[in-house]
């Protein structure tokens, strides 16, 4: 059976993102392995922190919240019944939830393999738990991306797919930002949040779009 154009297209790209993003993990992680310095985890931190202020302090931790688990579990369960009521998606419903939920146990188990300590220098808030990769960041991709994922796949007008899209790309960014900028996760972390993240994330949308192909919701 031959996949359509659109499906044949989010397959390959998924690959491709798969594969990249994998290759990338998989460079930090044997660097943290042989005890690597990641020389551009200080110089990240310092151009982060020469922004330091009050103000930008409560708008950080605002930021973070938004990649929290109890945030993100909340935002998860509203997105699933939106999905089951508006479009009944079972399908979609399912594995927003597989994406999510199954990111943030990957990312435990990456967590308790590695075993990094977090940063003890100009914290703001205190956070449990190994530091790599960073779990906001790598959840902030799942869920914020399946989000986006949706919209690029929804019948709104290419100008709004856009804007919806920049915005959402933004807060995964800053999300990331306020880790390293609360003092709570190294900049490698965080990018190796995203990057697992973005595995994860591009594998299941694939998935996802096979199965949509196989019922006849093209």
């Amino acid at each position: 059976m031959s996949f359509p154009p659109h499906v044949t297209l989010w397959i390959i790209t998924g690959l491709s993102v798969s594969t990249i993003c994998l290759y990338m993990f998989m460079g930090l992680s044997t660097d943290f392995i042989e005890k690597k310095e990641f020389q551009f985890d200080q110089n990240i931190i310092d151009a982060i922190r020469s922004y330091s202020s009050p103000a930008m302090d409560e708008f950080m931790l605002f930021i973070t919240e938004m990649g929290s688990k109890f945030m993100l579990g909340l935002l998860l369960v509203i997105s699933m019944i939106w999905l089951f009521v508006k479009h009944k998606d079972v399908w979609g419903m399912q594995f927003y939830f597989i994406t999510v939920a199954g990111g943030g146990l990957f990312n435990l188990l990456l967590k308790n393999f590695f075993e990094r300590e977090r940063p003890n220098i100009n914290r703001i808030m205190e956070a449990d738990g190994f530091s790599f990769p960073s779990g906001h960041s790598m959840g902030s991709m799942t869920y914020y991306g399946f989000l986006g994922y949706l919209v690029l796949r929804s019948k709104r007008k290419p100008l709004s797919k856009l804007g919806l899209g920049i915005l959402l790309c933004l807060v995964i960014l800053l999300i990331g930002i306020s880790r390293i900028y609360l003092g709570v996760h190294y900049p490698s972390d965080v990018l190796a949040g995203f990057i697992a993240g973005s595995v994860w994330l591009v594998t299941c949308i694939s998935l996802l779009e096979i199965i949509y192909l196989y019922k006849g919701n093209r």
